[in-house]
């Protein structure tokens, strides 16, 4: 499966999701995940989006296939829309195409994670970094983020942690 992102410069993201998945092998959404809200009277993750100009497409077409078939389209909506692209590669490379599998659901939001402090570890107990402790470089606990040793769209990634414990 391959994952590409547009970036969109005039806020008509939800017609261009629309007409995306609108097609077969072709899932389209603007990636959210929790976030630690806490004001005098609540206290609990919301969902936001992560990047709100930008929207993720998963396909299971070919490379050549999803340019055969939406060159037409991001030609035609280039003024609004953009399909993002470096060194002449359209989609995400696998490394991150395996990340971002592992962090959505299956409405692309990636929701967050547990996990304890044990000797000076990081121990995931719940949630997508299972298996990930190794990537997180920092933890915020105050905002209950890690923030991941890799890059996605030139930005580190921040991903929604609660830490319950330390000892």
């Amino acid at each position: 499966m391959d994952w590409y992102i547009v970036h969109v410069k005039s806020g008509k993201c939800q017609e261009i999701i629309d007409y995306l998945n609108d097609n077969q092998n072709i899932y389209a959404f603007l990636p959210k995940m929790e976030k630690w809200f806490s004001n005098s009277r609540v206290k609990e993750f919301q969902t936001s989006y992560m990047y709100p100009d930008y929207i993720f497409i998963r396909t299971s077409l070919k490379h050549d296939e999803f340019q055969k078939k939406y060159e037409d389209f991001f030609y035609s909506i280039n003024h609004v829309a953009q399909l993002l692209e470096y060194e002449s590669i359209f989609s995400l490379t696998s490394m991150e195409q395996v990340l971002l599998e592992k962090m959505f659901d299956n409405q692309g939001v990636i929701k967050h994670s547990t996990g304890h402090i044990a000797d000076s570890r990081l121990i995931i107990n719940d949630g997508p970094l299972i298996g990930l402790e190794k990537s997180i470089k920092r933890i915020d606990r105050h905002k209950r983020m890690a923030i991941l040793d890799c890059n996605i769209l030139g930005r580190i990634m921040k991903v929604p942690l609660e830490v319950v414990s330390k000892s």
